[in-house]
């Protein structure tokens, strides 16, 4: 494989890296963006009421530990045409936020 081929093979894989990382961080809502560690009340404040929630268990990151927890899971849908949101909530706060289909 050449040189070039090689780089450009790392850059995308680095690209969807970063992407997948930016889906699973925040959720943009109006100019507002809600990151991991928001509380809920400033999700419910800044993105409104989502569309439907429901409490399960999830496997989430607790101080740098991954175990399974019960959260709650707040959809998001802005339009019929965009991916709907997920965002997990652990004890009042954002921990993590998942896209979904449409």
């Amino acid at each position: 494989m050449s040189t070039l081929s090689t780089r450009c093979l790392i850059l995308i894989c680095l690209l969807a890296l970063f992407c997948q990382d930016l889906a699973a961080g925040g959720l943009r809502c109006g100019r507002k963006l809600i990151n991991v560690g928001d509380s809920a009340g400033e999700l419910a404040r800044v993105c409104g009421q989502p569309r439907h929630k429901d409490r399960g268990s999830e496997s989430i990151r607790v101080n740098g530990v991954l175990k399974e927890s019960r959260v709650e899971r707040w959809y998001y849908k802005k339009s019929s045409r965009s991916l709907e949101h997920i965002v997990f909530v652990f004890q009042g706060k954002v921990a993590g936020v998942e896209v979904g289909g449409r």
